[in-house]
């Protein structure tokens, strides 16, 4: 199917057009229109190649895609991604990452092209005034940028610039260079940006894992590897192409530090350069006999290397030599000192087709001699390696002729002799820059006359002065060494005059003839060189060990060894010695590299189906097997059967009844299934208000089930996306805290509780001013009341990074959504009432929980501070108890999920910031506006109460309410409005109820209500307690005494009221002992000792206690 030149320009813009706005869609509707976008681009699968594609349609897809690619991740993936079918997620991630085919690959390469550019800004830490991705994005982020490295390699980018099969007007040679610049930039910088973004997302709280695919090993390995076979095709089928974007990825590679200098055997993490480019490259370079492919040729490589900009042809050359000769000499095989090698002679054939043969004064030539003179590598006996880098590099500059080697000795001999360099230079140092001229040396013919003029040179002889000099013996000898080798090569040997003479008289002689020179390097005597000078040999200076004679042995057995005279040969499987060694190395066992190969063309048109030969299963295995319709009787209820009567007579009107066979067959038509086609399939959520749609239908359980299922998923997910969870907050908290369990769904309590938590969580500003004010509207349960201060408590906790506790797993029952009479309110809200296994969820239950744990917190305080008397703690020691078991957490719970998490997600907004506007002042204000309202109808005759003021003034209902206050100040300590608002009116909060119920205890029959005061009076103490030990924590209680000495004066008299009634067994307050009697005697006595504290701080208020 062709297509004309702006046809992908108009369906790219639809698609995105659309993708705007993502709230009209559904998941079928997003599904179809990624479908028909794909088959407009050709790269569906069951699409039909193109047979041309123009220009301006790549150029349509380097236009529109990326802001696609931006409407995806930003809003698509974190909202439809999860409810959409693996086959249309698929097709998600095409516009990513196609499928590389053969039919319109190069639609599919400009794709990958796009990609490349696109994603990787995605990973960076956003700029100010742009946002970041959203969490839900970032892990498919992660798995598109793996796949895109793993289908799409540097070759693909390369076609994709510069070699389209396009039919139109091609691209500007400028145009093309930017584009290949900027993907290359891309490309490389892609497993940095992938580190710091995830590290940058693990800070925010996310857990995101790197793929081993995205490391820089891994990623530079293939990266190199598919370059190579990229450079050698570019070789074989164009040789004229211009090399300049083969240059600008080495040089990218260069700069980034994927070269080392000193290459290591081990198996380093970090990522490099010729480790991964030496084994393909030296197989293209020399291939085997049997293979059909062809050679680099001659100039090809160096037109690329050579044309690295200084500083990175030099660090390449320098790391290039040292890697050739990594692997090139065995253990098994040592180098021999005097005897021509064919594998040196090999690495420098391979050497010159990499970078060139030597021309004195280019780079090439530059870069070695400069890596021979950097002082950096020394050299022992033992190093195989130092000794073949040495005369690989003598091997190279032998190919330059003879005039190369003296321009290269007179190098080397201006290091040697500089009296610095022969006074600071270590023993390693000198030897290798001594072995490297021995070498050099050995290249030119002895008594040649440029070798006899070097030896006067006047520099030479007074470095020989220098060495004779210096207070090592190892560095000594090897000058007396140089000396006397180039006494050999420029002098005749004399035959008759030489026998008797001792070392002393040597040393001697070249003493005085070193004095016999002026500075200008002219002998003062009149004495030929020929006739008059003889040659230097040091008898009996190199025998035995220690202080250098061993490595001046050696060296003197590599005089005249030149590597080029060895034979080499090819035959007999010596094929893979052009391999170096690097045949037999593995530097990348851990994802082994397959070379991806295009599919070829299919003859026929298949529009992308599978082959027929492929085995395809059958559709109805793929689908459970749905349920009959009609249900038929067990075995155990046959003895009815559902058979009609037999009819005597013939002219019955009445029809005979159905037979089991018909009833089965009838249950087994699909035709009659009716209700099942005309059932819509409720979809899962990815909006807010989609979730409020759902919970709103009432009388459908599937779609209740199905909001809360997703809801609190949902609403966390979107908490820092936009102003979507904003806008529809309270509508989500009215209907989900409108919701009554009337199918009686699993988990129905604890997941509406965990939507509640997370709407106060993720959006606490509209959420909880509305629940503060929907606890005293009276058409809400005490199930619901308790649900939205379990909400405000969970939620506060959750902003100010403390731990929540873990949902009860039991089922909640509290009370029914109808009220009863008012009459028997009284009753029915007793704790008597309620039967034992309704109570158990009741008391232990999140908030009640939380209470517990702060609860035994404040109480051991106290008797910590007694640790400080040493009777007190010496008593201690000597009791007998049960030790604390370690803190244990059940698999799979919220508590061992918040044990292992090193970092809780960042809070949409601090808490200290918003408890005294949003949470605490709303609820208590709230309070006493709803107590003065229902204190002047009680006044009234007739004691006149509204409906539902008993939940709200019950003692079960304000015992909740005090226990929500105590957590929501307890995680508000770090307020600013603490101490001089939030504490006041909490004290006086707590002060008032705790007086009111104290003294209406005395006046009720202790048989009807019996324990009910008890826990209000328990919760006032434990408000009090938690409010004046965080009080005393922040300032020792400094500014509630100087502001409302009378409250605290109050506080303490009350408490000690109900401590000394509770000692003293007159009068157990509330009329009940037990567990209720030990909470209330523990916390008075816990409010007075703190009264007391505050007031030996601060005696001048005068209470005594």
């Amino acid at each position: 199917m062709d297509s004309s030149p702006d046809t992908f320009a108009l369906t790219l813009k639809s698609l995105r057009d659309t993708l705007r706005n993502p709230t009209s869609l559904s998941s079928e509707d997003l599904a179809f229109h990624l479908s028909s976008t794909l088959q407009s681009l050709h790269v569906h699968p069951t699409s039909i190649g193109p047979s041309q594609v123009f220009s301006e349609n790549l150029k349509a897809i380097t236009r529109y895609l990326p802001s696609i690619q931006d409407l995806l991740l930003n809003q698509i993936i974190p909202t439809f991604y999860d409810s959409l079918n693996p086959p249309d997620q698929v097709a998600c991630k095409t516009f990513f990452v196609p499928s590389k085919t053969n039919d319109g690959l190069s639609v599919r390469r400009q794709i990958g092209l796009c990609s490349y550019t696109t994603l990787p800004s995605y990973l960076s830490s956003p700029k100010p005034g742009q946002s970041a991705l959203v969490k839900p994005s970032r892990k498919f982020l992660l798995d598109i940028v793996e796949e895109l490295v793993n289908t799409y390699g540097i070759d693909d980018l390369y076609y994709s610039v510069y070699i389209q099969d396009t039919k139109g007007k091609g691209k500007e040679d400028g145009t093309k260079s930017i584009q290949w610049e900027e993907a290359m930039r891309a490309a490389v910088g892609i497993p940095a940006k992938v580190g710091n973004a995830v590290g940058r997302w693990q800070a925010e709280g996310g857990v995101v894992d790197v793929a081993k695919g995205l490391e820089a090993r891994p990623y530079f390995h293939r990266l190199i590897v598919k370059l190579e076979g990229l450079m050698h095709e570019i070789s074989q089928s164009t040789p004229s192409a211009d090399t300049a974007p083969i240059r600008i990825v080495f040089e990218k590679l260069c700069s980034i530090g994927l070269l080392s200098p000193s290459p290591s055997l081990g198996d380093a993490r970090s990522p490099a350069l010729l480790p991964s480019l030496l084994p393909p490259l030296l197989k293209h370079l020399h291939p085997p006999s049997t293979s059909p492919l062809q050679p680099y040729p001659a100039r090809y490589l160096p037109s690329i290397f050579l044309s690295l900009p200084s500083s990175a042809l030099a660090s390449f050359v320098e790391s290039l030599i040292s890697h050739l000769t990594l692997h090139l000499i065995q253990p098994s095989s040592p180098l021999e000192p005097g005897k021509p090698d064919g594998r040196i002679k090999r690495s420098v054939e391979v050497l010159t087709q990499i970078v060139g043969p030597p021309k004195t004064g280019e780079e090439a030539w530059n870069a070695v001699l400069r890596t021979v003179l950097s002082g950096k590598n020394g050299l022992k006996m033992s190093d195989q390696q130092a000794q073949a880098r040495n005369r690989l590099i003598v091997g190279w500059i032998a190919r330059g002729g003879e005039d190369a080697v003296r321009i290269f000795i007179e190098s080397l001999i201006e290091r040697w002799t500089d009296p610095k360099y022969v006074k600071f230079t270590l023993f390693s140092q000198q030897l290798n820059l001594t072995h490297i001229l021995l070498l050099a040396l050995s290249l030119l013919l002895p008594l040649s006359p440029w070798l006899v003029a070097l030896s006067h040179r006047s520099r030479v002889i007074m470095a020989f002065q220098s060495y004779l000099s210096h207070p090592d013996p190892m560095i000594r000898r090897l000058g007396m060494l140089v000396a006397e080798i180039l006494s050999e090569l420029t002098i005749p040997e004399d035959t008759t005059n030489g026998e008797n003479i001792q070392m002393d008289d040597e040393i001697e002689d070249l003493r005085k003839g070193l004095e016999d020179v002026d500075t200008k390097g002219v002998p003062k005597s009149d004495k030929k060189a020929s006739g008059g000078m003889k040659r230097l040999k040091f008898t009996g200076i190199w025998d035995g060990d220690g202080e250098g004679r061993e490595e001046c042995r050696w060296l003197r057995r590599i005089i005249g060894t030149r590597d080029d005279d060895a034979i080499l040969s090819d035959r007999g499987g010596n094929e893979e010695d052009w391999l170096l060694g690097w045949n037999d190395q593995i530097f990348f066992e851990e994802h082994p590299m397959i070379p991806e190969s295009i599919p070829a063309p299919s003859t026929s048109q298949t529009r992308g189906r599978p082959p027929a030969s492929k085995p395809k299963q059958p559709k109805a295995s793929s689908k459970p097997k749905s349920k009959p319709k009609i249900v038929m009787l067990d075995p155990d209820q046959l003895d009815d059967p559902m058979e009609g009567y037999a009819s005597s007579s013939r002219s019955s009107s009445r029809s005979p009844s159905p037979t089991p066979s018909y009833l089965e067959e009838v249950a087994a038509d699909p035709s009659l299934a009716i209700d099942t086609t005309q059932k819509k399939k409720v979809t899962r959520p990815v909006y807010i208000p989609q979730l409020t749609a759902l919970l709103k239908e009432r009388d459908k359980p599937e779609s209740i089930e199905m909001g809360l299922k997703y809801g609190e998923g949902l609403i966390r997910a979107k908490r820092e996306f936009g102003t979507e969870l904003a806008e529809n907050a309270v509508a989500v908290t009215l209907m989900t805290l409108g919701l009554n369990d009337s199918f009686n769904l699993d988990e129905f309590d604890e997941k509406r509780q965990g939507i509640m938590n997370a709407l106060v969580a993720c959006s606490p500003k509209e959420v909880a001013p509305f629940l503060c004010e929907q606890y005293f509207n009276t058409q809400y349960s005490l199930q619901q009341k308790s649900a939205i201060l379990t909400a405000l408590a969970m939620g506060a906790r959750e902003l100010a990074g403390l731990s929540v506790p873990t949902p009860p797993t039991t089922k909640k029952i509290d009370f029914p959504s109808k009220t009863l009479p008012p009459s028997l309110h009284r009753k029915y809200l007793t704790i008597a009432d309620i039967p034992p296994s309704r109570r158990e969820p009741i008391e232990n239950g999140q908030l009640e929980e939380t209470m517990s744990g702060m609860r035994n917190m404040l109480l051991s305080k106290g008797a910590r501070k007694g640790d400080d008397v040493p009777e007190i703690a010496r008593e201690r020691r000597l009791k007998v108890g049960n030790r604390k078991g370690p803190l244990m957490a059940e698999l799979g719970s919220l508590r061992d999920s918040q044990m292992i998490s090193s970092s809780s997600p960042k809070p949409v907004i601090a808490y200290k910031d918003i408890a005294g506007e949003y949470f605490v002042m709303p609820l208590i204000n709230r309070f006493w506006e709803y107590y003065k309202v229902q204190s002047s109808r009680m006044a009234y005759p007739g004691n006149y109460k509204g409906t539902g003021t008993g939940m709200i003034l019950s003692p079960l209902g304000l015992e909740k309410f005090l226990i929500t206050l105590c957590v929501l100040l307890n995680a508000a300590r770090h307020s600013p409005l603490f101490l001089g608002v939030l504490a006041p009116e909490a004290l006086e909060l707590a002060l008032t109820l705790g007086i009111r119920f104290s003294s209406s205890s005395k006046a009720r029959d202790g048989d009807e209500m019996e324990g009910i005061d008890s826990l209000v009076i328990g919760s006032s103490l434990e408000l009090c307690l938690v409010v004046l030990d965080t009080c005393v924590e922040l300032d020792g209680g400094r500014s509630l005494t100087m502001d409302r000495s009378d409250l605290l004066l109050g506080i303490g008299e009350w408490a000690t009221t109900i401590f000394q009634n509770e000692m003293e067994g007159n009068e157990v307050a509330g009329g009940q002992g037990g567990r209720a009697e030990g909470r209330i005697r523990a916390g008075a006595a816990a409010v007075v000792l703190k009264v007391g504290e505050v007031g030996e701080r601060f005696g001048g208020m005068g209470v005594r206690f």
